[in-house]
């Protein structure tokens, strides 16, 4: 029986660090300002933190993804260039929402797919 205990929780731990297919929903921001973003709101961030703009100047090391539900996750670097391409075409860089769809991996996105909505 303890033996069978065993597997079962490495079974269970070992699963713990895959990813998982996600589509994820949400506006694209930089990385460095989305934890702010979050707990202050989008607006009164950009507002109060010239530098989290992404108006002035798109292009950053990372970004992230800001969802509905005001959870917040890192784009990998797949992710990243993606999104440095559909700023670099849309006229508004601000409040940019994207469909990503992609693996999760704690709060890491290993990017797939990038479609503004």
């Amino acid at each position: 029986m303890s033996k069978l205990l065993a597997v079962l929780l490495l079974t269970v731990f070992a699963g713990a660090g895959t990813a998982r297919a996600a589509d994820l929903q949400g506006v694209l921001a930089d990385w460095k300002c989305t934890k702010k973003m979050v707990h202050d709101g989008i607006e009164k961030t950009l507002q109060r933190d010239k530098n989290c703009s992404l108006e002035t100047n798109y292009k950053r090391d990372s970004f992230g993804l800001i969802t509905d539900d005001k959870k917040y996750y890192q784009l990998d670097a797949v992710g990243n260039k993606r999104a440095l391409e559909l700023l670099e075409n849309s006229p508004s860089k601000n409040g940019l929402h994207v469909l990503i769809k992609g693996d999760l991996q704690g709060n890491l996105i290993k990017v797939q797919e990038m479609t503004i909505l």
